[in-house]
């Protein structure tokens, strides 16, 4: 793995098995924050969707702007 700065951005260099697991704990940790409620949630998915928005084998996920119904 490795890590550079570049253009204020950070570039990271991962294996295929080491991105699935940050995806893993990207998940658990939105399992997580759903006790504080929906805007760490949303970030949190808005993140992973950034994290693949070049990945053409990810569907990304619908975030609403609020609270979904089914969750309030």
């Amino acid at each position: 793995m490795s890590y550079r700065e570049e253009n204020g951005q950070v570039i990271l260099s991962m294996s295929r098995e080491d991105f699935q697991l940050l995806l893993i704990a990207l998940g658990y940790a939105t399992g997580g924050a759903s006790k504080d409620g929906w805007t760490p949630v949303k970030r949190m998915i808005e993140l992973t969707n950034r994290l693949n928005q070049a990945n053409p084998h990810y569907t990304p996920y619908q975030v609403s702007p609020e609270k979904p119904n089914s969750q309030r």
